[in-house]
């Protein structure tokens, strides 16, 4: 994540069929791992995964989608859109919809 500079990542069942689990944050490793007591290398993502991520399909029509975000700490989980398909495998992510036209944040 560091080294390609983004803080959230969609997880998934596996790389071949990539089916939509969740979101995992730098902040949730930090607060559900680290901050635990745990070794970082030995978690999991699908240990400390989050599953209130937007969920959109190809052909949602984003003009007017609204995410809620839940306080303010709730920056990155509510403020990050994942994409998938009819069988819920990930075929992309939207990172900062805030800077998309016509996507509500708030």
């Amino acid at each position: 994540m560091r080294m390609k500079d983004i803080s959230v990542v969609p997880v998934v069942d596996n790389p071949k069929d990539r089916r939509y689990l969740g979101t995992i944050s730098d902040r949730d490793i930090v607060t559900r791992c680290v901050a635990a007591g745990h070794d970082p290398k030995e978690c999991s993502a699908e240990d400390h995964v989050r599953t209130d991520t937007a969920v959109v399909t190809p052909d949602t029509e984003l003009d007017g989608f609204r995410i809620e975000r839940l306080d303010e700490k709730d920056t990155h989980i509510r403020s990050t859109i994942v994409v998938v398909d009819h069988t819920r495998r990930v075929v992309g992510f939207i990172p900062h919809p805030e800077q998309v036209e016509g996507i509500k944040v708030g």
